[in-house]
């Protein structure tokens, strides 16, 4: 009995002890995944804390350089694989051993995720920026430029519309040209005496007196005479009679002539308005087709014009198609001209009667004449008026259209900038231009909030014109980040035409307003066009006088900014800096700084307004250029954003030993009845 028990003990023993075995080993296994995950972690933070100093100094922005400076994309796996092996391993390469119950070594690492600096459009860069900027964003900056942004837009749509006048005054100054000749062909028309019935009166008691003459010459010579002197009598009245008839033939074929001159004279004066009729059809639609495209780029944008903006733009465009576009007949040209092809055809018809009788000839002139007469009472002149008022002007206008273009001719940057000669000329080279490759990437809907914080980010870290970069490759890096070119002066040069295009837009909308600068413009605009009755080209010359006004005042706009003055967004009259006969004075050697404005916008206020409008993949782009292109220059000849992160997610494995017991359901690797245990991990800045 003593035995039975023995035996069973011992066998029940065996269970507990297993039991307890497979618990301790399960707990250990435990331990063992905890250290496994611990150690992946800890590495990947010991791996992140390695960031790119180069990068975190100049820029602030953290992110790991996977080469860690060498021709390696895959030297962080090294690390990694260290860092892992000190953290699973409390032992390694300690002189006096502890216990280690876990027993973890680190096998393998492979990439399952990156998130590299250079993808995703820069999206990546943007994070890191705005992770920067959560804390040092300054307050109101949203509300500020929110604010602003209305105003902008109108800017653009103004300045869109007006942009097409140039080429529209050269069809609209066609159109008024064909009225002025159709007036002054009417005119002639009206004033030119042809007395077609006074001509028949006058000349039919010839044509009946030659006739006669042509009869008693007939008789007498058909006359038998009986003697020689009666023969000789007969021959000399015969000469005689032959002589009166050759100078009445040559009298009668002169006035036919100078009655068909007449008629020809008077035809060419119809052709001559029927010519310039042509013109105005033909030129009065390729205007219609020119303000169709102004009027649709205003279709598309009046809804961000403010109502007393909207109106104005409604008023001008209209008026340029009622006076150069033929929309409602304004100057009455087809009441006025409705004549003059009926009047054609009856000149042209009574000419080609007369031509005949022109080198002599009598039969049938009468009949002619009668028909000429007839003819002539279907010929009118009375309708022939167009509402057109020919009042000749001067012409001694100064053309300041023209004075502004020369003035821009010679180039924006020597106008606007103070000491041209002191602006730096530094040069840059990106060669690996990102821009390229993000140029034209399609983002998902844009947060503005996040695009002005990143905006902001890049004036407060970026040299401008005004805080020029010190010891970098371009000293107004902002300028390069907006226009792309290689060098500060093209930089500078390209961002000053922007602005003067804002401010040009910002400063028409004001002149548009204006009735006063509105009247002083249409009074120039007579004096240029010479001619008060031109009612189409004087429109077009008042807009374009308008336009090129807001440009003069837009490079004094943007001279005072590269001084480091303010100007306000929207103009008023005591903030208008130019007068028209300014402008008519203007040129490189007098253009007048703007005054202070205490609520005006200053230079880096503008280029604030300008990062909103440049299109993201290229300011990204432009931007990693910068910042990859510094750090190789001043740090590290191999440095690359390509190999840039800032996210890691990566599959460890590690092989671990059992010790007291081995469990069945883990997956064995390597020696005979090891662990192997894998997972994955994930670490982001």
């Amino acid at each position: 009995m003593k035995g039975h028990i023995t035996v069973y003990f011992s066998l029940l023993l065996l269970v507990i002890f297993s039991l307890l075995c497979t618990a301790v080993e399960s707990a250990r296994l435990g331990g063992v995944r905890l250290r496994c995950q611990t150690s992946a972690y800890l590495a990947l933070e010991s791996v992140f804390a390695d960031y790119s100093l180069p990068v975190a100094k100049e820029y602030g922005l953290l992110m790991l350089d996977k080469s860690y400076g060498t021709d390696n994309s895959e030297q962080y796996k090294e690390y990694l694989l260290d860092y892992m092996s000190y953290n699973a391993v409390p032992n390694k390469e300690l002189l006096v051993r502890g216990a280690d119950f876990c027993q973890v070594q680190p096998q393998e690492i492979s990439l399952q995720n990156e998130r590299i600096i250079s993808e995703e459009g820069g999206r990546v860069l943007e994070e890191e920026i705005l992770a920067y900027m959560k804390y040092a964003a300054p307050a109101g900056l949203l509300e500020w430029i929110m604010e602003k942004l209305g105003l902008l837009e109108q800017a653009e749509v103004v300045t869109s519309i007006f942009e097409k006048l140039s080429g529209l005054r050269t069809q609209a100054a066609e159109v008024d040209l064909a009225i002025q000749k159709m007036h002054r062909g009417m005119n002639w028309i009206k004033e030119y005496s042809l007395d077609v019935e006074g001509a028949a009166d006058s000349i039919k008691p010839a044509v009946d007196e030659l006739c006669g003459l042509y009869e008693i010459y007939e008789a007498l010579g058909e006359e038998k005479v009986s003697d020689e002197k009666e023969a000789a009598e007969r021959e000399k009245e015969l000469r005689r009679l032959e002589e009166e008839i050759h100078m009445l033939e040559r009298s009668i074929a002169l006035q036919v002539q100078d009655l068909v001159q007449g008629h020809t004279a008077l035809l060419d004066y119809n052709n001559y308005v029927a010519v310039n009729k042509i013109k105005y059809d033909t030129n009065t639609q390729l205007v219609g087709e020119l303000l169709m495209d102004m009027e649709q780029t205003f279709e598309e944008g009046k809804e961000k014009l403010a109502e007393e903006i909207r109106t104005a733009v409604e008023t001008e465009l209209s008026n340029i198609r009622i006076y150069s576009a033929g929309e409602g007949d304004y100057y009455e040209v087809t009441d006025g001209t409705q004549d003059i092809q009926p009047n054609i055809s009856v000149l042209e018809g009574n000419i080609n009667v007369l031509s005949p009788y022109m080198s002599g000839g009598v039969e049938g002139l009468k009949s002619a004449l009668d028909s000429c007469v007839e003819a002539m009472h279907s010929y009118r002149t009375d309708r022939l008026q167009l509402n057109y008022t020919d009042e000749a002007a001067d012409g001694s206008g100064t053309d300041v259209i023209k004075g502004v273009e020369n003035l821009l001719g010679n180039g924006l940057l020597g106008l606007v900038a103070e000491h041209p000669s002191e602006l730096s000329n530094q040069t840059f080279a990106a060669a690996k231009l990102y821009e390229d490759k993000l140029r034209g990437y399609r983002y998902a809907e844009e947060a503005l909030p996040e695009q002005i914080l990143i905006n902001e980010y890049l004036l407060n870290r970026f040299g401008n014109l005004l805080e020029p970069a010190e010891d970098k490759l371009l000293a107004y890096e902002a300028e390069y980040i907006l226009a792309g070119k290689d060098n500060d002066r093209k930089n500078l040069a390209a961002v000053a035409s922007e602005l003067l295009l804002l401010r040009s837009g910002m400063n028409l909308i004001y002149l548009l307003g204006s009735e006063e600068k509105q009247t002083e413009a249409e009074g120039l605009a007579i004096l240029l066009v010479g001619f008060t009755g031109m009612n189409g080209i004087i429109e077009v010359t008042k807009l374009l006088i308008l336009t090129v006004w807001a440009q003069a005042e837009g490079i004094v706009d943007v001279r005072a900014l590269f001084a480091g003055r303010r100007v306000p967004l929207t103009k008023d009259d005591m903030s208008w800096q130019l007068s028209l006969s300014g402008l008519m004075k203007l040129n490189a050697s007098n253009l007048p700084y703007e005054t202070e404005e205490l609520d005006g916008l200053t230079y880096k206020d503008y280029l604030r307004l300008l990062l909103l409008k440049e299109e993201r993949g290229a300011r990204n782009g432009r931007t990693m250029d910068l910042i990859e292109a510094l750090v190789k220059k001043k740090y590290d000849a191999g440095f690359s954003l390509e190999e840039c992160v800032t996210e890691l997610v990566i599959r460890t494995a590690f092989r671990a030993k059992p010790i007291f017991i081995k469990l069945p359901f883990i997956e064995r690797s390597g020696e005979a009845g090891d662990y192997q245990i894998e997972g994955t991990s994930s670490y982001a800045y």
